[in-house]
């Protein structure tokens, strides 16, 4: 990682997943680090996210991705401070993402608002954020366990996904979701449905965990 000294100022680095970070100007396209100051207080950073609703909700390959931001109308994205046709390409930074074929390392997009500097991952709505795991596998995943069936399942189907990956998922569903799907009669399937019922009801992509802006853009081609 090259630093320039003139806009570096002595930290900590620290594990964080699908972190993006500025600091003094600098821009990290690191995926996995957090920065702390000397004193350590976390540094500010701007970590948050917009999501792309797409119509294939279980489509995710570095080509599809690339279709969609390429294609993407960036002026009609609204920022977390509420203006709209203010955010441009600011960067990228590498994910893992678990498939059948194999762990895919995706590049994804972040932008940034020219009015109050927040830069916002671009991510597709058949991703979960800080997630390897892809959405309609944590659905599966959640369904099997409603349904009293094998968690195995998953695992046979999606052979990335390992029972650690399950167990930690179900635990997941069970702390934070489980209650908040039946307190609004919210279904599992289907998954386009389940995904605009969890924007709308708790401003969130079904399955994320960390309580980041997560906002909601519903993509047409």
């Amino acid at each position: 990682m090259d630093f320039t000294s003139d806009c570096f100022m002595p930290c900590l680095l620290c594990y964080h997943n699908d972190c993006y970070i500025e600091i003094a100007g600098l821009t990290l396209e690191k995926s996995g680090l957090l920065l702390f100051t000397y004193t350590g207080n976390p540094v500010s950073i701007h970590n948050t996210m917009i999501t792309i609703f797409v119509g294939d909700c279980n489509q995710i390959s570095q080509s599809f991705y690339d279709s969609v931001i390429f294609n993407l109308q960036l002026h009609q994205l609204t920022c977390s401070c509420s203006h709209s046709a203010c955010l441009s390409v600011h960067g990228y930074y590498w994910r893992s993402v678990k498939l059948p074929s194999g762990t895919l390392r995706l590049r994804v997009c972040r932008v940034r608002c020219s009015e109050c500097g927040t830069t916002h991952a671009l991510l597709l709505s058949s991703m979960v954020p800080y997630s390897q795991v892809p959405l309609s596998d944590q659905q599966r995943i959640c369904n099997d366990y409603e349904e009293g069936r094998s968690i195995s399942m998953v695992c046979e189907s999606n052979p990335s996904i390992d029972e650690n990956n399950v167990k930690s998922i179900l635990r997941n569903y069970r702390l934070c979701w489980r209650e908040k799907l039946r307190s609004l009669r919210i279904g599992l399937f289907p998954l386009g449905n389940l995904i605009l019922s969890c924007f709308s009801d708790y401003s969130s992509q079904f399955m994320q965990i960390h309580q980041r802006v997560n906002k909601l853009f519903s993509y047409t081609t």
